[in-house]
């Protein structure tokens, strides 16, 4: 059995997750901000993390995940074809936050590369790709949740109109999301849990396209 932590960071309000096994194994994924507050957690909660994991590279997903990856000593994994995105964080950044910088992390792992599942103690990650909203977005699967970054939400779909975006990729990717169990847990990049077959009754959006 897992346990799931949410830490909702920075002005896009952007979903981290902390996994944890029973052991107190843990994976990050997505640290966009907050860095205190995540360690914080960590320590109070003697979790050993074994990897910080993205479903993609915009800034709002990755702005803390270098110094996360410093003070714990634990790889970074990203998709290959959001590398570009990732070295670009802090233009975008910019265009919609002003001047403030982020360290831009460097990649230990591309998932595309890496042997599937990915397997971290207890904890077995099912990476499954999702193009749309960027090049590079994944989805995890981890026993009965999904976490789908900016592919899909609640009532939403993923944007195709930042850098990286494809209407095309992004269809194809949801159908593919559509057609997993409806019992599925989505933990999305924004806004509250939900699952498959909720989207599928409640998502318009996501109707109008599959």
């Amino acid at each position: 059995m897992l346990n799931i932590k949410r830490f909702k960071t920075g002005k896009w309000r952007e979903n981290c997750y902390i996994v944890q096994d029973s052991l107190n194994n843990g994976l990050i994924i997505d640290p966009g901000e907050n860095c205190d507050k995540i360690m914080e957690y960590l320590n109070n909660n003697k979790i050993n993390i074994l990897a910080i994991i993205n479903t993609h590279g915009h800034y709002d997903h990755i702005g803390a995940v270098s110094v996360l990856k410093h003070k714990l000593k634990t790889p970074f994994y990203l998709h290959s074809k959001d590398n570009r995105l990732l070295k670009s964080a802090n233009l975008y950044r910019a265009l919609f936050e002003g001047k403030q910088t982020i360290n831009i992390p460097s990649v230990d792992y591309y998932l595309d590369d890496c042997n599937q599942p990915l397997i971290f103690k207890d904890i077995k990650v099912k990476v499954i790709e999702t193009p749309g909203h960027t090049k590079g977005s994944v989805c995890f699967q981890m026993d009965n949740y999904l976490f789908t970054g900016d592919t899909i939400f609640e009532k939403d779909i993923g944007r195709v109109d930042l850098p990286g975006g494809n209407k095309t990729e992004l269809t194809e990717s949801l159908k593919k999301i559509s057609v997993l169990p409806g019992s599925l847990e989505i933990y999305p990049g924004h806004g509250n849990s939900t699952t498959i077959g909720y989207v599928m009754e409640n998502n318009q959006k996501l109707k109008a396209l599959v």
